[in-house]
Parts: C-alpha cells; structure tokens; sequence
C-alpha cells in the first residue's frame, strides 16, 4: 500500500569554513574609469534618446516590412549612425511580394445620428474607393467566430460548413448585400479577415476566401467585426501579387459601437455608415533591410558585443513602444560610446533588425551573412518590451566577476533605480526563433543578457494595437534615458575588458538538470546540478517525481515542465518557499512536503551505487532512500556504499557554504536539454518498468 504521508528529506554534507585570516585594510575605491564618466555624463546632460524614436515614429511613421515608411526609416538610420562617425552597413534581410502604405482613415455615422466610429484595418487588406456611404446588414452565417489558427479537424470541418453556409445565404439574395456594409461575427485578432501570409495553420485562409469572393460579387462595400478596444490588436493580412490583391475592405470596429450598430439593425431601424480608407498597395517585389553600425574595437576588432532591437512595427500604429522603446535606447548608447571618444578594445555593433514582427527575419537573415563573426559575439544584448528602467542584470558565475566590475559605475548611479547584479546558474539556451530577435543568437549558441527592468506601464496596451505611439512612451522619458545609459555603460564595458567573457558555462548542455534554490528571498542561493539519467536512471526518475509530481504536465521552454514545484530562477515569491533548512549533526538538511510528494512516494527503492559517478568529489548529489537526498561538500566515499550518486553541481558550489539554519528551500526545477532529457520518462508506467528493471 502506498504510504499516504511522509517527509521528504533535501540532506547536504556540511563543511567547516577555512580558518581566520587577519584583518586588512579595505582598499580604496577603484578611480572611475574617464571614459565611463563621460558616457555618464553625457547620458544625464545630453541624452537624446527620444529624439531617435520621435524620428522613427513620427517623421516616417509605422514602419511595417515592405512599406515606404520602413525603407524610409532605414535611409534616415543609416545617415544618422555614419553623422557618429560609425561604420555602417545596410542588409538586405528579404523582400514582400507586394508593398503596402497607409493613408489616414475615417469613419462616422450618418444615420440615426452621426458620431465618429474608432476602428482600424490590418495591414495588407483593402482600402475604400475614395469616400463609400451604405446601409448595414447582418451576415447571419458564421464561419468567423470559429478558430482558425492552429485549428483542431473538428473546428477545420465546423467552419468549412459555416464558410459554405455563409456562401449560400449570401447568393441566395445578393440584393440584400449590395452596396451595403456587411457585420459579421467573430471578435477580432488582429489579423486579417482572410488570413495571413497564406500561412497553412490559419483555416481562415482556405476557407474565408470563398466568403469574401461571394460578397465582392453582391457588390458589398466590406466586412465590419467587433473588436475590443484595450488592447485593440491590429496586425496583418497578406497580398500574394499584383494581380490578387485584397478588394473588400476589412473593418475592426469599437466593440460598444459595433454592438450599438448590430442593435439598431437588428430592430430594422436605418443605419447609414461612412468609411474613407486609403490603405494602398505598390507593385512588388519590396525589399527591406536591417542596419548594422559598428564602433570599431583597436586591438581585437573581430571581437563584437553586439546591441539589437527590431525597427519594424505593424503599420496601424507607429512602433513608439514596440520596438522604440528598444532600439531607440540601443542607438543612443552607442551614440554616447562614441560621442565620448572611447576606444573600445573590441567593437560595439548596434543592429536595427527588420522584419523581426513576421518571423524574427532580419536577425537571422544577419547572422546567415556574418557566419565568420558568430563564434566572435562574446555577448548579445537585445531589448524588446515595455519602456522601462534597467535596475539590474543576472548573470552566469562565470560571468559575475567581470559584470561586478562592469556594472559598479550603476549601483548608485541613479537613486530611483539602482542597479543590482545576481549570480544566475546556466540556463537552456532558445532551439527554435521565439518572440524576439535574441532567440536568433541563442539558437546559434551566442550569449546574450536579459536585464531586469522596472515600470508601471501596461504592455499590453500597446503590443501589437492602434496605441502603439509615440505618445505613450513619452511619461517613460526618464526611463528610457536611464536605460540607454545603462546600456552604453555595459556594452562598453564588456568590449573593454582584458579577457572576452567566456561562453562556456552560460549556457545548458545537453542533459537533466535540477535547480535547487535555498535562501531568504533577498539572498537566494542556486545550485545546479546535472543528473545522471543514463546510469541511474531509477534514482534519478524518483529524484524528478518528488519534484514535478509522478504525471509531470507539457514541456515549457528549455523543457521545464509547465508546473512542477517552485518558480523559475530569479521569480521566486518573497512569501514562504518550499521546505526549510535544519542544521544537525553536521548536515544541512531540506525538508519538503507537499501532495505531490505524497503521490509519487514509494514503500521501497532498490538503491545500487552508480558505476560512472562516486563520492570522490564535492558537490555530488545523492540519495540513500526513496526520499533522502544529499550534496557532499567534500569527498566522501563511504556514502558509496549506502547511497546512489544521481548527478553533480555544475554551478554554486561555493554557496551551500553560506546556506543557514531556518533557511528556505524555495524551489527545484528540473530543465531538460535536447532529445535524449526531453524523452526521459518519469510517469507512473515508465516509472514502474524502472522498478521492475531495478
């Protein structure tokens, strides 16, 4: 019978500390670095970094890929950086089949009274033919409301149906669509009615198609869909060529006005709407490109730190918060690098990336043309949200001693924002192109740095809607200077450093791995340990149970579990954690108990000494009973006998020594890197058929 309550024991083999040395003078504090001061000082007195994204947003507007607006931007971008005196290079990242460009759009009601209507078209759909009045009606089939992206088979054949319905009640009596504006069901997503980029997983773009061709021929003016106003999404659509471009126009409307508008129709009271869009469309094919500028580094010039933000936006709004609130900060800080007359020992290249917004293109399409410069980036910094303050950075122990150095000028730079440094353990690294252009680094094992950052403001208002504008970044404006001075002091940093910081140890190989958080919340400690799945499979299969529960759920990123026990590393709440510490007999020892735990314990496991890994070493991770668990700080054989070794810290060693009585266990986290991890088996049959394997 399975035992129904139990305590779950973490033990660790304590050392003593070393012996007393004697007092020492504390050494005076190292002279500021003079070009860090005049970066400083340039960023508090001469800051423009609002400047480059009032120019971005406002003098050329949403710079969507294949758009004037864009190629425009980068025109004025690459004149910018060479007036700095920098190296400049224009690349060209890949091209639209047809362009597209926005005039301005109105809308108002006519009748039963008139009042300004607020909606907005995704890009790459039609315009009106000039200024167009008409009635409304109610388009009672709906294929709309079904989903279309990533759609089940069962949802794929739910709106086939719908899509055929509509069809027929449109051709049923054409008349009642004639020169008329069409409501039709669904809400919103910001994409557009009839798909985009042609992509296979949206059934929209098989299946609407048909619907809009039987409007076009009842002479219908366009589609108007309800839409919710924050955030109000406003994306794409796609223009395959010339000779099919999008004709019936594709209206996101206010959700309180669209329901006011289907009210009124539904009673059969006249409704007379007004639209004047000028979306219009340029014959193709449209190239665009990412800009690259480098200051160029005097004694190991092939060397890069490299800076990034994508300089593309969808063309409904203008980019002001996404990316202007990124690459804006990155301009700026190599414009107060250079402005300082550093001489960097290794070069700082700030990149613009295009068409980061339709599939990470132009990083990269960058990166594919520099393949001599990836295994010479010792460092990417990409900057992609909310406008908001650096306060801070974690980093890999490996790196932590030269960011201590590096980032000292921040600790008390600004008072509203001070900058504090963490010790991180390794991390996975991205295996596919995620949400933003760094993941094109990582997959291509580049390191790159997440700062950590503080605002109020909501991202989501802004992400990806009609308020992404210049406008909303303006409250920010301290923040954004902050930032990119920031920025500025860090890249210039890491490119001025004696020894490149080392890429070995940032990130996960492949492999298992358990990070164990111990400590306060303001001082928390990780350990890293890499498990060993392969020899002590059964072990190791118990160890991952007690923490992710016996029936782990799907994958995250990086393969972590999308539950499981504890928060990602740096996220842990400041409440109560986990377990607690004891100290006894010369052991640190971790007790945890959840409902978790009590549905994965076993009555007995058969424990054997793992023939490829003994305890001749620290920091060797054990077990001696289903639920007993151990980090030796020093050698110790004898647990050879009476305990199974299941993996070895790889990283935080040193701080189990700081690990105190009535400390916190806050979390264990398993990661899991490449195929072999991910396939690792730890559910209630494949545990079983370990058991039985003993």
């Amino acid at each position: 019978m399975r035992k129904r309550s139990f305590v779950f024991i973490l033990a660790f083999v304590l050392i003593a500390s070393v012996g007393a040395h004697g007092q020492k003078k504390p050494a005076p504090a190292p002279q500021l670095d003079p070009v860090v001061a005049k970066i400083i000082e340039l960023g508090r007195t001469d800051n423009k970094v609002m400047l480059w994204n009032d120019y971005a947003s406002n003098r050329f507007g949403g710079r969507e890929s294949g758009t004037n607006a864009y190629n425009d931007a980068v025109e004025w971008a690459a004149w910018q950086f060479k007036q700095w005196g920098l190296e400049v290079e224009i690349d060209e990242a890949g091209q639209v089949p047809v362009g597209f460009n926005r005039g301005p759009w109105f809308s108002k009601m006519i009748a039963p009274a008139e009042k300004a209507l607020w909606f907005g078209t995704p890009s790459f759909t039609a315009g009106t033919k000039g200024v167009q009045r008409g009635g409304v009606v109610l388009l009672k089939a709906d294929p709309f409301s079904i989903p279309g992206r990533n759609a089940t088979p069962e949802n794929v054949e739910k709106k086939r149906v719908a899509a055929e319905a509509a069809v027929a009640e449109i051709k049923a009596n054409p008349a009642a669509f004639k020169g008329m504006w069409v409501l039709i069901a669904g809400e919103n997503t910001g994409f557009a009615r009839d798909g985009r980029r042609n992509t296979p997983d949206y059934a929209d773009a098989r299946l609407i198609p048909p619907v809009t061709a039987a409007l076009l021929e009842a002479g219908a003016l366009g589609t108007i869909q309800s839409a919710k106003t924050d955030p109000f999404q406003m994306l794409d659509g796609f223009a395959e060529s010339w000779d099919k471009l999008p004709e019936l126009p594709d209206i996101k409307l206010a959700e309180p006005q669209y329901k006011e508008i289907k009210e009124l129709a539904e009673k059969g009271q006249k409704v007379e709407l007004e639209f004047d869009i000028r979306n219009w469309f340029k014959m193709g094919p449209v190239k665009f490109h990412s800009v690259a500028a480098t200051l160029r580094g005097t004694e190991f010039p092939a060397e890069h730190i490299v800076l990034g933000g994508h300089f593309d936006c969808f063309s409904a709004a203008t980019g002001g918060v996404d990316d202007g609130s990124g690459f804006a900060p990155g301009m700026e800080a190599l414009r107060l690098i250079a402005a300082s007359g550093a001489k960097p020992k290794r070069s700082i290249t700030m990149i613009l990336f295009a068409a980061e917004e339709i599939g990470l293109v132009g990083s990269q399409t960058w990166l594919k043309h520099h393949p001599e410069l990836q295994p010479n980036i010792h460092m990417m910094i990409n900057r992609d949200g909310s406008p908001s303050a650096i306060t801070g950075a974690s980093v890999p122990e490996v790196w932590y001693p030269a960011f201590q150095k590096i980032t000292a000028p921040l600790v008390n730079l600004n008072p509203t924002w001070p900058f504090k440094l963490e010790r991180a353990v390794p991390r996975a690294h991205a295996t596919s192109s995620g949400g933003t252009d760094s993941s094109s680094f990582e997959m291509l094992g580049i390191p790159t740095l997440n700062f950590r950052t503080q605002t109020t403001y909501n991202y989501r208002h802004a992400w990806h809607t009609l308020a992404d504008l210049y406008s909303e970044l303006a409250p920010f404006t301290e923040h954004q200077k902050h930032s990119a001075l920031a920025t500025a002091v860090v890249a210039y940093g890491a490119a001025n450093l004696d020894k490149p910081l080392p890429r070995k140890g940032v990130f996960l190989e492949d492999g298992l791995y358990a990070d164990i958080a111990i400590g306060p919340a303001e001082a928390i400690n990780h350990v890293m340990v890499a498990l060993d799945y392969v020899n002590a499979p059964l072990a190791t299969a118990n160890f991952i149970r007690i923490v992710e529960g016996k029936n782990a759920g799907p994958r995250g990123p990086g393969g972590r579990p999308a539950g499981g026990m504890g928060m990602p590393p740096g996220m842990q709440p400041a409440g109560p954690g986990i377990g607690k510490i004891e100290v006894k007999g010369g052991l640190i020892k971790g007790v945890i108990v959840s409902d978790a735990q009590k549905a994965a314990a076993v009555d007995k496991l058969p424990l054997k000494p793992n023939p490829a890994l003994k305890h001749g070493a620290a920091g060797v991770l054990g077990l001696t009973g289903p639920n007993a668990f151990y980090l030796t700080l020093q050698k110790n054989l004898g647990l050879d006998k009476t305990g199974t070794a299941i993996g070895k810290t790889i990283a935080g060693l040193d701080l189990l020594t700081k690990i105190k009585k009535g400390d916190e266990i806050r979390s264990i986290r398993i990661t899991r890197v490449g195929k072999a991890a991910q396939e690792f088996k730890t559910d209630d049959e494949s545990f079983q058929k370990l058991l039985g394997a003993k």
